[in-house]
């Protein structure tokens, strides 16, 4: 058995055995080291290299988040979470880029451990030999769209406005378009028509309209080359749909409003994968179709016999690329399968799933379990198989 190193940074206000509560439920594989402050774990860190640090927010000598910024240069590897009880966008956008996922304090220990094990397997999903070497024969990987990494860095600015993101935003016209065209349809339910960036804004917030300036600046990079069972459009479309009925599923479930905008973020990227199958691997994924349609295989399963890799996986493994965190990597990349998952919790993944299939047995008028895109095991597993009618029932209703 392969020894596993973690290491935990600081203690939770009024209960400082709570990191001992996440070490006690963790496998005999894992060995658990615990420090004070940031100096302490940076010494830790050069003589354990660690898979993983649980670090708080704030600590004695430096923000936590500033002490993964540096794990992240030193040790770019490693997997980084971050707990704090600031679930708000400035913590948010602090961290972006070099902490892995972002933890309320407020999370069960068990919780917690299950998302440091599901973290650590997702990484050995992206280390997939098959996967690396079809990513590594495309010769120019697509960049996070220029809009908005121009976002991402003025939200990391105290000094931003409303104003400011508006004029930012509506720079890129082609966005633009696609950002009202999504506000303004069904999948909202808005009473008026917005008409403009700030309104936009105003009304769903920055995290939402971040989300949908992403998604539309990834499909505006890529060229349709003409596959009739798969154009561009048709991909964004369900993309789209995914991404509303995600959001509207999270808040069913209750889950906290950064949970809730990953789901919406991870429902809109889900189909990434195909994107880049359609451009890169056009002949494969020709061939994964017709074997998909003559051995009555989900499409998912069909591209696994061609190409090894899944678009699930592939789309995962670019984002993963751009920085994005673990929450909205495993909902990409688990998205048709979440049973793989090796601790099952009700979070984005849930949401996401959920979406994907309902939408896909939906367009398939799918009526049957046999055939339907749920995945029963893993909706057993959280033990919400019974809540399934009254979910589909919801996002009926609720998106048309």
């Amino acid at each position: 058995m392969t020894t596993k190193n973690i290491v935990f940074v600081g203690a939770y206000e009024g209960n400082e055995n709570r990191f001992q509560e996440v070490r006690s439920k963790l496998g005999d594989e894992w060995e658990a080291e615990s420090v004070a402050n940031a100096a302490e774990a940076l010494k830790v860190l050069d003589e354990l290299t660690p898979k993983v640090i649980v670090s708080m927010m704030k600590l004695p000598d430096m923000d936590g988040s500033e002490l993964l910024k540096q794990a992240s240069e030193k040790y770019p590897r490693m997997i980084r979470f971050l707990v704090s009880d600031e679930t708000d966008r400035a913590t948010a956008m602090k961290s972006v880029g070099y902490v892995h996922r972002l933890v309320p304090s407020s999370l069960d220990p068990c919780e917690l451990r299950k998302m440091i094990e599901n973290s650590v397997d997702l990484r050995d999903l992206m280390a997939n030999e098959e996967l690396c070497d079809r990513i590594a024969a495309v010769g120019s990987l697509p960049s996070p769209p220029e809009t908005y990494n121009k976002l991402v860095s003025e939200l990391k600015n105290e000094n931003t406005s409303v104003r400011k993101i508006a004029e930012l935003v509506g720079q890129d016209v082609a966005i633009t378009a696609k950002l009202f065209q999504m506000i303004n349809s069904a999948y909202f339910g808005l009473s008026g028509r917005v008409e403009s960036v700030s309104h936009a804004i105003n009304l769903l917030g920055l995290d939402t309209v971040q989300s949908i300036v992403l998604s539309a600046g990834v499909f505006n990079q890529f060229e349709d080359p003409g596959l009739k069972e798969y154009s561009i459009e048709s991909i964004y479309n369900r993309s789209m749909a995914v991404g509303a009925k995600a959001r509207l599923l999270a808040h069913a479930f209750g889950l906290s409003r950064g949970f809730t905008e990953d789901a919406l973020m991870s429902g809109m990227l889900h189909d990434v994968g195909k994107l880049l199958m359609l451009t890169e691997f056009e002949v494969e994924l020709k061939e994964s179709i017709q074997l998909a349609k003559s051995d009555s295989l989900p499409l998912y399963k069909a591209q696994h016999e061609v190409l090894g890799v899944s678009d699930a996986a592939m789309g995962a493994y670019l984002l993963s690329l751009w920085g994005l965190p673990d929450t909205i990597l495993e909902a990409v990349a688990l998205h048709y399968e979440p049973s793989q998952s090796p601790g099952p919790i009700l979070n984005a993944l849930t949401a996401v799933h959920l979406a994907y299939a309902m939408d896909y047995d939906d367009v398939n008028k799918v009526k049957d379990k046999e055939t339907s895109a749920v995945d029963m095991d893993y909706l057993t597993s959280l033990e919400i198989v019974d809540q399934l009618p009254s979910l589909q029932n919801f996002c009926t209703g609720a998106v048309v």
